[in-house]
């Protein structure tokens, strides 16, 4: 793997887990992998990864289990990184164990195929295709109806994102520095992009724009149909691990130094800073008025969109770095404990805690339990 390490005092500390995870894995494959999966809604009902090694179907209201399936790869090798994604005939899971799943809504395997390399970001389904990247530096692209191999493309180094679909485009980062645009029909490049670090990022396209961060400390938009750069933000003093969140005028990313930068989408001005203590690794969302932001430092914090001042938070007490996933007041989180919580916040920015599901229990509602907010 390629990167550009460059790292202040304060900025390796709270970096320091990332960084023995990407060494780890530079090196081979994880043994015991954490596994931070974001959730995905459909319905009344959030499909997670836990770091017990499953995928689970939980009851957004209470939190309690409607099935689990169990990864069926090396049990050292069991985790997943990425959120599952939801269609009409299946739940699509990317294993750590190097195995594309589909599950049936009632959380029966449907069918299984083995990839080249461990999968760190989810899949994704566009167009009768299902795409997953894998650690082995290659996307793979399956016909949903007969599993059979559409087409295949090949980076130079792991592939630890999620591939993006647009307007029958394809956008891939990599390992390798670079970023990719593929047609979706047949597999073809139609431009790539370097950087002066690996990238673990997952795109957002938006606006004509696509828009990453990288192991160089830099915060890219680039030109969707032609990969021209458009602006940079290099404010940052650390790797931009996860996805950025994209709204009309402005731009969220947050960093592995700790920071989450508000950026003008058409410039990429700086428009506020939030210091957290802990790696920003997961995706925030908007609640209200408000953008919820996860941090490894344990705590969720609730920040006016405007101008970034704190209005809430709930310290969660452990890691949290899987991108928050909201269903109208009520945010779900996967958090390094092994928990899964939902929170509803209140129009003020304060908030609740509506149930806590821990994975890794027999009995994984403790109802008597105090909320930790």
């Amino acid at each position: 793997m390629l990167m550009k390490v460059s790292l202040n005092r304060r900025s390796l500390l709270v970096a320091v887990p990332l960084l023995v995870l990407t060494l780890s894995a530079c090196a081979g494959r994880i043994n015991n992998p954490e596994g931070w999966s974001g959730g995905t809604i459909d319905g009344d009902t959030l499909y997670i990864g836990t770091r017990a090694g499953d995928v689970r179907a939980l009851d957004v209201a209470n939190g309690f289990t409607k099935w689990s399936f169990e990864l069926q790869g090396d049990d050292k090798l069991r985790g997943v990184y990425g959120a599952p994604a939801v269609t009409e005939d299946a739940i699509y899971v990317g294993g750590y164990d190097s195995i594309l799943y589909a599950l049936s809504h009632s959380g029966d395997l449907q069918w299984q195929e083995p990839v080249g390399g461990s999968i760190v970001g989810g899949p994704v389904v566009a167009d009768g295709t299902v795409l997953v990247g894998a650690g082995d530096g290659v996307l793979y692209a399956f016909d949903v109806e007969d599993r059979s191999s559409r087409w295949t493309f090949e980076t130079g180094s792991r592939i630890w994102s999620s591939p993006v679909v647009n307007s029958g485009v394809v956008y891939l980062t990599s390992s390798d520095r670079k970023i990719y645009a593929i047609k979706l029909e047949d597999g073809s490049k139609v431009w790539e992009f370097e950087t002066n670090g690996a990238i673990a990022s997952t795109p957002v396209v938006s606006g004509g724009s696509v828009y990453f961060g990288s192991f160089d400390a830099v915060f890219y938009a680039l030109s969707a149909a032609t990969g021209k750069r458009q602006w940079q933000f290099d404010e940052g003093k650390n790797w931009y691990w996860g996805e950025a969140l994209v709204t009309d005028d402005s731009v969220y990313v947050g960093s592995l130094d700790g920071n989450l930068y508000a950026l003008d989408k058409s410039t990429g001005d700086l428009r506020w800073t939030l210091a957290t203590d802990g790696p920003i690794v997961g995706r925030p969302v908007i609640v209200f008025d408000m953008i919820a932001v996860p941090s490894d430092d344990g705590v969720i914090r609730l920040v006016r969109l405007s101008d970034g001042d704190e209005l809430g938070s709930c310290s969660i007490g452990t890691e949290v770095r899987s991108s928050l996933v909201l269903l109208e007041d009520v945010l779900f989180l996967n958090a390094r404990d092994s928990s899964i919580r939902a929170l509803r916040i209140k129009s003020n920015g304060n908030p609740d805690e509506e149930w806590v599901h821990f994975a890794d229990e027999d009995d994984p509602i403790d109802v008597s339990r105090p909320p930790d907010c």
